[in-house]
């Protein structure tokens, strides 16, 4: 990646920011956001408000629904100037998350500037040119360690996408694209996020609700990772194989990377007995992580305190004198702008809905719709519901202390085991987080510079494809009563 300290935060912050795609420039992506958000506050007048009683489970510590609460409330339509305030409760509610994105931008700036990641891509350039069938195993290598990673729940978007332009360059070092930096990525996270084989935030919070043994059902769920990560793993190598033969057949060939092309300066970047202790600084900073979310019950504002830490150590090992890790630090914070305050503001959609109290009248609807079908097409119903859910609560264990109390009593009413209720929770829970624009992946194209409408058109084929073996596994485990 080349490092510019001059770069700007437009040029960073932009999905083709003043770029053509064909004729038409591409909207920006807070002006999607800011879309959405007018639809969402127009609905809070035409949907009518309910609302659910919320009940502490102390067995859990938070609050769940009572699933035979539900009630219809007085409307309270969110108007022009209250949306206006609902944009700034998301970008408070989002917080944590938004720091944890600076910090961890900032950090990656200071590695940056050492010329350590330079190194190693340089390093790994040589590799994979003396070896051209290589470049494949790295690619699959990568996939798979991340699609893993990603269904402990140690290893999320909040953590990756930081480190976005460094997989695009890769990429593009390897002879591909963006769109290949982002699929071997940040995607493989969320395909292990939704398989969920030992994640304690989703699967462990659904379970819990519904009354199983934490991580019960395991074996089912590592076969769905295995396929769901071998699906994406082929449409991946496929993609990538079709525009090195062709690189016109890549989706971003209209769209300027210059930032993201690898320099004859910086192939020439030596890989010092310093970057290599920073670069090893960086994989225990990680390793750590991972420690801590798994066995020591952390969470985002410990990976901040982590980056932090990586930040001061680097600029040690780098014999940078404070004021330099500063700068540095504070240029790294502004290339984190547009992450961070994209999480903040499509929260906002979320709290308008709240503000309006249309979530539980949502729900409602949905439920009566599916208890009234048989059980495989209440099944599919459960994920269609899931699935739309997730757009109004990107939190995965937000969403299933929502959802679950639902889902459990009717799971029981159907003869539905209460494991295939947890199923169907993580598919829609998961997946999805692939399509909305609420989601990280809007955060990951802006990074990457992907148009939305490029992403969609590299992404949608594959999500049908996922949502078809989603089904599938959920017939499977009808049929088998997976418990």
């Amino acid at each position: 990646m080349k490092a510019n300290a001059n770069q700007t935060v437009t040029e960073q912050s932009t999905l083709n920011d003043g770029k053509k795609s064909g004729n038409r420039e591409m909207p920006h992506i807070f002006l999607i956001l800011f879309i959405i958000i007018i639809v969402a506050t127009i609905l809070t007048w035409i949907i009518p408000a309910g609302q659910y009683t919320r009940v502490m489970d102390n067995a859990l510590g938070r609050e769940v629904i009572d699933p035979n609460s539900f009630k219809f409330i007085r409307n309270t339509p969110v108007g022009p100037f209250e949306m206006f305030v609902c944009i700034e409760e998301g970008l408070i509610n989002a917080a944590n998350i938004c720091f944890l994105i600076f910090t961890a931008f900032a950090s990656l700036q200071v590695i940056q500037r050492t010329g350590a990641i330079d190194a190693f891509i340089a390093s790994m350039l040589r590799k994979t040119q003396k070896h051209p069938a290589s470049a494949n195993i790295i690619i699959v290598g990568i996939m798979i360690v991340f699609s893993v990673w990603g269904s402990t729940g140690t290893f999320s978007y909040e953590e990756v996408i930081a480190f976005i332009p460094i997989f695009v360059t890769v990429a593009y070092a390897l002879g591909y694209d963006a769109m290949v930096g982002v699929a071997i990525s940040v995607i493989p996270v969320g395909i292990g996020f939704a398989s969920a084989t030992i994640n304690p935030f989703t699967i462990g919070v659904a379970q819990s609700i519904a009354q199983l043994k934490l991580f019960s059902g395991l074996g089912f769920r590592l076969v769905v990772l295995a396929v769901m990560t071998t699906l994406l793993i082929l449409y991946t190598v496929i993609y990538a194989r079709k525009i090195k033969k062709d690189p016109r057949k890549s989706i971003t060939r209209n769209v300027d990377m210059s930032e993201f092309q690898t320099s004859s300066e910086m192939l020439e970047t030596e890989m010092t007995t310093c970057r290599k202790l920073i670069l090893i600084a960086l994989l225990i900073t990680i390793a750590t992580m991972a420690w801590g979310l798994l066995t020591q019950g952390w969470y985002i504002n410990e990976c901040a305190a982590l980056f932090l830490i990586l930040t001061i150590v680097t600029g040690i090992i780098a014999k940078w004198n404070p004021n330099k890790i500063a700068k540095e630090w504070v240029r790294g914070l502004s290339k984190a702008v547009l992450p961070a305050l994209t999480v903040g503001i499509a929260r906002s959609v979320l709290v308008v809905f709240e503000h309006g109290h249309q979530i539980d009248s949502i729900i409602h609807g949905c439920v009566a719709l599916i208890q009234n079908l048989s059980l495989y097409a209440s099944g599919i119903g459960m994920l269609l519901f899931q699935t739309l859910l997730n757009l109004l609560i990107p939190s995965g264990s937000g969403q299933a202390a929502v959802s679950m109390p639902i889902m459990t009593p009717i799971a029981d009413l159907i003869g539905m085991n209460r494991q295939i209720a947890v199923l169907i929770f993580q598919f829609g829970d998961g997946f999805s987080n692939l399509i909305w624009p609420t989601s990280f992946m809007v955060v990951a194209c802006a990074m990457a510079k992907i148009p939305l409408s490029k992403y969609y058109k590299w992404l949608l084929p594959f999500f049908g494809i996922c949502f078809l073996f989603q089904c599938v596994f959920i017939m499977i485990a009808i049929a088998i009563n997976y418990q």
